[in-house]
């Protein structure tokens, strides 16, 4: 970017940062004056390299993050939370002579897919400063407050208690994309706008929670386009509204519902029983869930509102889980100290019979697991997964586990892992990533140097029977449709070394 673009953004956002800078500087003096304190800080480095292989290819990548919190005067603190990144080889679509994918699309994530040109580049995921005090507080700077479903902003947030049962909060600013620091010059002057607003209610002794969420989301989108077609693009406007209500009746029961629209249409809907049989040692929960809109239905766009789905299409979930703790049955006196037998079901399907397809599955899962522990920091767990499939896959099984052992400095875990059906919003602007049946295995290693520093290691390696990458090969003989190169891909095995370091000051 040169230095006169630099000039016209730093000049077009001068009057709001100053009128944020003021608002906030006057809610600060509206309080008593506060004796300066020493200053009190903390922070961390974490440096990662990551290497992975497969479908064709290798990709390499190199970050680094870093999170520093200062607390200069009474009441008020300061936090950073950013992060550099840069590709060591760049991704480029190819493919080789017989129709495969030869580069590392599949290995793509949100980074990539807003940073194409692979250039070094540097993030502020969280920059603000805030003042609190026990009734009342605000913050000014980039922030991603808590449950209002990934409404990162830059601007202001305010919130306040007025009575012991009540708490209401806003925030409004410019709606902060994933992109790094020259995609501000192309969405500044957009029109863009975040505004939100909650509220959240306590009665009965703390007993019944209810709170209230409001969410307005103006940002600069795509229109839905073809595969391979350019995109068009138009502001879009959005609503979010969400209310969640919990209820403890007492420690072996506690209970949840939540509701949630996009614009008028329902978004999802939630419920949940849990709680803990102290007096045989079980704990359980029970959930059900259901999601109404389709992918489609926020348009071809990675918008903030494409990342709370937890599927590409309408489906429902119900689960249930149940532990068991045996230490009330044998004697944990002796070499082990931990013996639990966990049970797991999960029934999932699309809402409509008719939109079953293979990135919409109907599936009954089985999993039937243990945790054995010894007083030597021995651990060792077991699974059996069982999952019986409604169409377009055959039946699954599979076993697992981790044995793992903790010294004073040092943690290794070796096992693997399973799961059925893994949604990721990373793949590309336009097309999320589908994973199903996938088994991974895994080797993890983690050393505390001192009491600042520590390396830790993963070696993985994984196989997905169907994923939403690219390819035109089929997955099995039971699977049946046509080709679609960009949407979804043969089973997929690659590996994957992760090494990372951290220093804590």
């Amino acid at each position: 970017m040169s230095t006169k673009v630099i000039a016209n953004v730093i000049a077009k956002r001068v009057p709001i940062l100053i009128a944020f800078t003021v608002a906030f500087v006057f809610f600060v003096l509206l309080s008593a004056p506060q004796p300066v304190r020493a200053l009190e800080y903390q922070g961390r480095i974490d440096t990662r390299y990551q290497l992975q292989a497969g479908d064709n290819t290798t990709d390499n990548d190199i970050f680094q993050y870093h999170y520093l919190e200062l607390s200069f005067l009474k009441n008020m603190t300061f936090l950073w939370n950013g992060g550099l990144r840069k590709d060591l080889d760049g991704k480029i679509n190819e493919v080789t002579s017989d129709g495969k994918e030869k580069t590392d699309i599949s290995f793509r994530g949100l980074p990539d897919a807003v940073n194409s040109d692979q250039t070094l580049e540097y993030r502020i995921y969280t920059a603000y400063l805030m003042y609190k005090q026990e009734r009342y507080g605000a913050l000014v700077g980039r922030y991603n407050p808590y449950d209002y479903e990934f409404s990162q902003f830059d601007g202001l947030m305010f919130w306040a208690s007025p009575l012991e049962w009540l708490k209401i909060e806003g925030f409004g600013g410019k709606p902060w994309h994933y992109g790094y620091v020259s995609n501000l010059n192309y969405y500044w002057d957009e029109g863009e706008l975040i505004l939100g607003a909650g509220a959240d209610f306590l009665f009965k002794k703390d007993k019944l929670k209810l709170s209230l969420r409001y969410l307005y989301l103006k940002e600069k989108t795509q229109l839905d386009t073809l595969v391979g077609e350019a995109s068009d693009t138009y502001l879009s406007s959005d609503h979010l509204s969400k209310a969640r209500m919990t209820y403890a009746f007492s420690p072996s029961l506690n209970t949840g519902l939540i509701l949630s629209f996009l614009n008028t249409k329902p978004r999802n809907l939630q419920t949940w029983a849990s709680g803990t049989l102290d007096r045989f040692l079980i704990t359980y929960s029970f959930n059900y869930s259901m999601q109404f809109i389709d992918i489609s239905d926020i348009s071809d766009r990675l918008t903030q509102y494409s990342a709370f789905l937890t599927s590409s299409h309408p489906y429902l979930s119900v689960s249930g889980d149940l532990s068991k703790n045996f230490a009330d049955i044998f004697n944990l006196d002796g070499f082990l100290n931990d013996i639990e037998l966990e049970l797991n079901y999960e029934h999932r399907q699309p809402l409509e019979q008719g939109d079953q397809s293979m990135f919409n599955q109907q599936y009954d899962q089985f999993r039937i697991g243990s945790i054995v522990s010894t007083k030597s920091n021995w651990s060792l767990q077991l699974f059996y997964n069982f999952i019986l499939t409604t169409g377009l896959q055959n039946d699954i099984d599979s076993v697992g586990g981790e044995i793992a052992k903790k010294w004073e400095k040092l943690v290794v875990q070796l096992g693997s892992s399973y799961y059925a059906n893994k949604y990721e919003t990373n793949y590309t602007q336009t097309v999320m990533e589908d994973s199903f049946y996938a088994q991974e295995y895994y080797l993890k290693l983690k050393c505390l140097l001192s009491r600042s520093f520590d390396l830790s290691f993963k070696a993985a390696y994984e196989n997905a029977k169907l994923t939403s990458l690219t390819s035109t090969e089929k997955i099995n003989d039971e699977v049946d449709y046509a080709p679609m190169t960009e949407l979804f891909s043969e089973p997929r095995n690659y590996f994957q070394f992760d090494i990372r370091t951290g220093y804590r000051f």
